[in-house]
């Protein structure tokens, strides 16, 4: 009987893993990670216009919206 509901639990999340659009996760992880880089040369620098480059490209970067996928309910 445990046996069967481990092996349910099991292939559900199996599952639900297998729907998660991880091309877009890795994308949000990737921007983040290079915001909070981008924010540490910024913070480093005494230099106004590397400052004003990095939160151009910062806005930038944040600027872009993944698209909202409709569900077909």
């Amino acid at each position: 009987m445990i046996s069967t509901l481990v092996t349910m639990f099991w292939e559900m999340s199996i599952a639900i893993l297998g729907k998660v659009a991880w091309k877009a996760v890795f994308e949000r992880f990737y921007t983040r990670l290079v915001i909070y880089g981008l924010n540490k040369i910024k913070s480093m620098s005494t230099n106004d216009v590397v400052d004003d480059t990095v939160q151009d490209i910062i806005n930038e970067l944040k600027g872009k919206k993944l698209a909202v996928i409709d569900k077909g309910v």
